[in-house]
């Protein structure tokens, strides 16, 4: 498939972005705007979620089922999601109906009307989907570690928090629109069958003429303990892991993702053939990669009952532990023929393009082609993964259980 990359920086800061896959006849654009959870303040964890809510609720002359209705007319499958550092408007349609759709995401992000008389039920819909993640005891691990081993604000949930987020007000939804929706720091990609030159022409008029904001800095605090255990009345327990790895902008992510997927990327990784498999000790285990602009975590997560939780949780450190020295050609193998089918099929679809493109220009300040992709997975060697972990083993944990009962940890994690 031929892969056409493009990008272009409005005068006020908006970077622009394009991939043309002529063989589709889709086109995928999403609006990054950096107006994340890390910009919510203390004791507002949630207002960067109710803020994007609160705009899909009306903009520009549209009041809110007519914004709805708009959508539907122009076949677009729309949705909105809110991430650490920002908040997305993506949509998906037939080539043709890109035009008819943007400007309506340009109301959306410059003219939202925040209407106040909708502000309790738009209040709810966050609540009501916390109240869903509360109920999934894996999902409330991860975000114990994430909040444990990640710096202040950055390991609190972008999805906010119930008493946070009944505490807040329209006016501060105003005013999170007004200072974070902006238009320096964003990130607009589109990919599929795209008319490069059409798109930024049609960009720079609905958006050349809106004015940069000031920088909105993020102040970074420590991160937490090493240790916690979070009780929970169940039959179950569920077992979180993380370390410090290098970024994605570091050459040396592919090392370490690399290792990670030797780890616990997929039914062939040791931590499913040595935990799930062989020992029948939980149901679930994974390892996986967690990135941030300037850092990044290992994240291990497994799912097992109350009286196989300890030893879970010791093998999983054995194996952490013996990873270094153990890596076999035959694991490298595997890891990267799953990676490179992964980049191929992305390629076969406009959606992960469009995000794929955004994230690596948030990243890099650049978009990698497929073939550059290829080419460094090509150079990963056992030889390179090895020399990697030989310096960088993993080091200073922190572990999460959740459960009836606290479970064990190395004498130097619980101090």
């Amino acid at each position: 498939m031929k892969q056409t990359l493009h990008s272009a920086i409005l005068d006020n800061g908006i970077i622009l972005l394009g991939e043309e896959l002529p063989d589709l006849e889709s086109v995928a654009v999403a609006f990054h705007v950096p107006a994340g959870g890390i910009h919510d303040g203390p004791g507002r964890c949630g207002l960067a979620s109710l803020t994007s809510e609160m705009m899909l609720r009306g903009a520009g002359t549209r009041d809110s089922r007519t914004l709805i209705e708009d959508f539907a007319m122009a076949g677009i499958n729309w949705s909105n999601a809110v991430s650490t550092t920002h908040a997305t408007y993506f949509g998906a349609m037939v080539a043709r109906r890109l035009p008819e759709a943007m400007p309506i995401y340009a109301d959306i992000i410059r003219r939202p009307l925040l209407p106040e008389d909708q502000f309790e039920s738009g209040q709810q819909v966050v609540l009501q989907g916390l109240a869903g993640t509360d109920d999934d005891p894996s999902h409330r691990t991860l975000l114990a570690l994430k909040k444990l081993a990640f710096p202040a604000p950055w390991g609190l949930p972008s999805e906010g928090l119930a008493g946070d987020v009944e505490q807040l007000t329209p006016a501060a939804v105003s005013g999170f629109a007004h200072r974070h929706v902006r238009p320096d720091g964003m990130i607009v990609a589109a990919a599929g069958r795209l008319d490069w030159p059409d798109f930024v022409t049609r960009m720079e008029g609905l958006f050349a003429d809106w004015q940069p904001g000031d920088a909105a800095g993020v102040q970074s605090g420590a991160r937490g303990g090493r240790w916690q255990h979070v009780e929970h009345d169940s039959q179950q327990t569920h077992i979180a892991i993380a370390w410090s790895v290098p970024p994605y902008s570091s050459d040396d992510s592919y090392e370490a993702t690399a290792a990670l997927s030797v780890l616990g990327g997929g039914t062939s990784s040791r931590f499913f053939t040595e935990v799930r498999e062989r020992r029948g000790l939980c149901y679930s285990v994974s390892a996986g990669y967690s990135t941030q602009r300037d850092f990044a975590s290992a994240i291990c997560y497994a799912g097992t009952s109350s009286e196989r939780a300890q030893q879970t949780l010791d093998v999983m450190l054995e194996e952490i532990e013996r990873l270094p020295a153990s890596i076999t050609d035959a694991e490298l193998g595997r890891v990267k023929a799953r990676a490179k089918s992964g980049l191929v099929m992305q390629q076969e679809s406009s959606s992960s393009r469009a995000g794929g493109i955004a994230r690596q220009w948030y990243h890099l300040g650049r978009v990698r082609s497929l073939a550059d992709e290829l080419e460094r997975l090509d150079r990963l060697s056992v030889s390179s993964v090895r020399n990697w972990l030989e310096r960088n083993p993993p080091a200073d944990l922190s572990i999460v259980s959740l459960g009836r009962n606290p479970l064990e940890v190395p004498r130097e994690l619980s101090a």
